[in-house]
């Protein structure tokens, strides 16, 4: 039977599909917004679901994944987005409210009225930095099977004398992907296996571990730029109305009567000084 090489590349390229809507969301509002936001959830769902299908044959995979499952369950922001994901995917659009500011992006948004109650860790947070975090904790995941599993994560580092120790697999698996007749690689004995893996390494890219290392570093870019998140401190008067459709101690309520009982407080708060 021949060896199954298996690369992370696909998943890294699901990583940066969702950089590249979390760009948009910090380019954009209104309904722009709520595009990207769920194109960045989709994408980013989608992560693990690549790397279960690509990699699930790896021997080892399942035990470590598993335990990643567990930390990410655990952790209650990421479990908030996977249900943001199956809103967007099978409810329709995820909830939330924004409001201009005076610096760049120039809008900030927050998570309200979902069915899912906001986690306070994610309370008071613009929800483009939020997804940011996210981001760079998936990436993480992927990252942590870079780390545990090198050969089986790119083929450049399985074409090696290690990687074939460690694989255990045969110059003809490597000629069965370049589509190659058996006993093909075998000629040429003056010629060391090292070097023959390394002129095969040739035929194939390497997956992009830089853009990796990058986006578990939450280095996120756009053109060659730096993504540039609204700052917040959870006292913004978006941050008031997305409270009150929250609810919490109160009712919820509706985001019309959200806006209007916010600004309401917030006029009676300056009257008050």
């Amino acid at each position: 039977m021949r060896y199954r090489f298996t690369s992370l590349q696909a998943t890294i390229e699901k990583l940066l599909e969702a950089e590249y809507f979390l760009a948009g969301m910090t380019r954009s509002q209104g309904a722009e917004f709520g595009y990207n936001l769920n194109a960045f959830l989709a994408a980013c769902r989608s992560v693990t679901f690549v790397m279960q299908k690509s990699l699930s044959k790896v021997a080892g995979f399942d035990a470590w994944y598993d335990s990643w499952r567990q930390r990410m369950k655990a952790d209650p922001a990421m479990g908030f987005f996977l249900e943001l994901r199956n809103i967007s995917q099978h409810e329709g659009p995820v909830s939330y409210v924004g409001g201009s500011i005076p610096y760049p992006p120039g809008w900030t948004y927050r998570f309200a009225g979902n069915r899912e109650a906001v986690p306070m860790v994610l309370v008071g947070r613009d929800i483009a930095a939020a997804c940011g975090e996210h981001l760079a904790k998936t990436s993480g995941v992927v990252d942590g099977f870079r780390s545990a599993f090198p050969y089986e994560s790119c083929i450049h580092v399985a074409l090696t004398a290690e990687g074939m120790a460690r694989l255990g697999y045969s110059l003809d698996d490597v000629g069965a992907l370049l589509g190659l007749p058996p006993g093909y690689l075998e000629v040429g004995e003056a010629i060391g296996i090292e070097d023959k893996l390394r002129m095969l390494r040739r035929e194939f890219d390497p997956i992009e571990a830089d853009g990796l290392k990058r986006l578990v570093q939450g280095r996120f870019q756009h053109g060659g730029e730096y993504l540039i998140f609204a700052a917040s401190t959870g006292a913004d008067l978006t941050d008031d109305v997305a409270r009150l459709i929250e609810g919490g101690k109160e009712a919820p309520l509706v985001p019309r009567m959200a806006v209007l009982t916010a600004l309401g407080r917030r006029i009676q708060e300056m009257d008050a000084e």
